[in-house]
C-alpha cells in the first residue's frame, strides 16, 4: 500500500474499531480532571463564559473527533510502513497477543527506568531557575485517583495512538513517499526523523497544560519540550522496533515511576 486513498475494506474498519475505542477510553478518563482545569483557566476571565458542563462536552467531543481522524490516518499508512500493533495482529490475523507482548515487556519496562531517571535529573537541574509561580503551582498540586487514571489511560494509550500511531507514522510515510519514492521501504533516517519530530511535537503538546498552572516563559517552554521529548524518543523507538503496545507500556510505566521516584528527587 503506497497511496493515501482511504480504504473501505473490512480489514481497515476492523483495525480502526480495535484501536479507536481504546483511545476514546483515554479521552473519557480526562472528564473528572477537566472541571478543575477549565475552572482555573476561566477564573481570571471577566468575559461571560459558557457553562462548565458545556465546555467539558466540547473539549471531549473535539478530542474524540481529532483522535478518530488521526487513528484512521495512521491505520491507512501503517501497512506500508510495516508498523506493528499486537492488538491488530490478533484482530486481523488471529495472532496471540500476550506471548508477543510478554517478550517485549522486559525491554519496554526496564528501558524506561534510565529514561525516567534522566528526566528527573534534568527536571531537578531546571527547577532552581524556574519562576516562583511554577514552583508554587507544582508544590500545590495534588495527585488524585482520577489524575492517575487519566495519566495511564490518556497518556499511556491515547497519546501513543495520536503521536506514534498517527503523527509519527504520517511523518515517516510523507518523507518516504516524497524523498524516497523508488525505495521499497523507508530508510532508517526516515524513521529517526519521524521519531524526533513527533517527540518534539509531543513536548509542544504539553505546553497548554503547563500554561494552565503558571505563565509560560522561555525556560519553562524549553524545559517542558525537552523533558517530554526525551520520553517521546523512547516511545517512538519502541513503536518502530517493537510494537505500538510496547510504546504504550513504556509510556504508562513512565507515570508509575514518576509517582514512585519523584518524591525522592525533591
Amino acid at each position: 500500500m503506497t497511496s493515501l486513498n482511504a480504504p473501505t475494506s473490512r480489514p481497515f474498519l476492523r483495525a480502526f474499531l480495535s484501536l479507536y475505542p481504546l483511545g476514546l477510553l483515554g479521552v473519557l478518563s480526562l472528564v473528572p480532571t477537566l472541571g478543575p482545569t477549565l475552572s482555573s483557566l476561566m477564573a481570571g476571565s471577566t468575559a461571560p463564559t459558557p457553562p462548565l458542563a458545556l465546555l467539558i462536552t466540547l473539549v471531549v467531543a473535539q478530542s474524540a473527533v481529532q483522535l478518530g481522524v488521526i487513528v484512521a490516518l495512521g491505520t491507512i499508512v501503517s501497512p506500508a510502513l510495516n508498523s506493528r500493533s499486537l492488538l491488530l495482529g490478533r484482530t486481523l490475523h488471529g495472532q496471540p497477543l500476550w506471548p508477543a507482548l510478554r517478550s517485549q515487556l522486559p525491554l519496554a519496562l526496564l528501558g524506561t527506568v534510565p529514561v525516567v531517571l534522566g528526566i528527573l535529573l534534568l527536571d531537578r537541574a531546571f527547577r532552581p531557575h524556574l519562576s516562583e509561580a511554577w514552583q508554587s503551582a507544582v508544590q500545590s498540586q495534588t495527585v488524585t485517583l482520577a489524575s492517575r487514571a487519566s495519566a495511564l489511560l490518556y497518556g499511556g494509550v491515547t497519546e501513543e495512538l495520536l503521536m506514534r500511531w498517527g503523527v509519527m507514522s504520517l511523518i515517516a510515510w510523507a518523507l518516504w513517499r516524497t524523498l524516497q519514492r523508488r525505495a521499497a521501504q523507508p530508510a532508517p533516517w526516515v524513521f529517526w526523523t519521524a521519531i524526533i519530530v513527533a517527540a518534539l511535537l509531543f513536548g509542544l503538546g504539553h505546553l497548554p497544560a503547563v500554561a494552565s498552572l503558571a505563565p509560560l516563559d522561555l525556560l519553562l517552554v524549553v524545559r517542558t519540550i525537552v523533558l517530554n521529548a526525551i520520553g517521546g524518543l523512547w516511545y517512538g523507538w519502541l513503536f518502530w522496533r517493537r510494537s505500538l503496545e510496547a510504546g504504550m507500556s513504556a509510556h504508562a510505566f513512565t507515570h508509575v515511576l514518576f509517582w514512585l521516584l519523584a518524591p525522592l528527587a525533591v
